[in-house]
């Protein structure tokens, strides 16, 4: 239930920012300018598509169980007798392929959901024509993947130079204000801080650029 709590939440999540991103896309050149894109895409989640995102949740949460009761016993295995050097090669291999399962099922959830925002289609009939769509524009969204993950990654890197590059002029020059004797333990935890914290926001744009797609 915790897992399928989180990854509804999440869905929630995506369902809003691909919604309102393909209303203002289609919006944009209009009287409105797409404003309100994001009231009606709660309103849209609310009203039309919770079941959608619930069902494709539920799928997600069992991929995440399965991953969670596997590493249990692994761990139970190698702590009650030292397996041999083929029982640890195709745990890890069994373990490497549930990731990958985990990680197929959350990109073809989230391309179900925008679809579900522009069709207004189930989730299944959504997660079908996404993951056909996908298979035959796999250049046009290897090269968009690509893209948003160099504007993500540059965005963080600047993010976390400036803001532990300011912290740090801050705490050499400003130490004595606040008791600072060593300025370096809190110049990595701004740099931390600022990198999760522009990650969480910098996702927006990559998922946003995957509904545009």
């Amino acid at each position: 239930m915790l897992f399928w709590i989180n990854t509804f939440l999440v869905g929630c999540t995506e369902f809003i920012i691909g919604c309102s991103t393909v209303i203002w896309y289609f919006e944009g050149s209009t009287d409105t300018k797409g404003k309100g894109s994001i009231s009606k895409g709660f309103h849209w989640l609310m009203r039309y598509h919770l079941g959608s995102i619930a069902l494709g949740s539920f799928v997600i949460a069992l991929c995440q169980m399965m991953r969670f009761f596997f590493e249990y016993y692994r761990k139970k295995i190698q702590s009650i007798d030292k397996p041999n050097k083929c029982i640890r090669i195709m745990l890890c291999l069994t373990g490497y392929l549930l990731y990958i399962m985990e990680k197929c099922v959350k990109y073809v959830s989230k391309n179900a959901y925008i679809q579900i925002a522009l069709t207004c289609d189930s989730f299944c009939k959504s997660a079908m024509n996404s993951f056909a769509l996908m298979i035959k524009n796999a250049h046009r969204f290897g090269s968009g993947n690509s893209i948003g993950f160099v504007f993500n990654f540059s965005g963080i890197a600047c993010i976390m130079t400036l803001t532990a590059g300011s912290g740090y002029l801050f705490f050499t020059n400003y130490g004595e204000l606040l008791s600072v004797d060593d300025p370096i333990p809190p110049t990595v935890a701004l740099a931390i801080i600022s990198g999760l914290t522009g990650s969480m926001f910098l996702s927006i744009f990559s998922y946003s650029s995957d509904a545009v797609l």
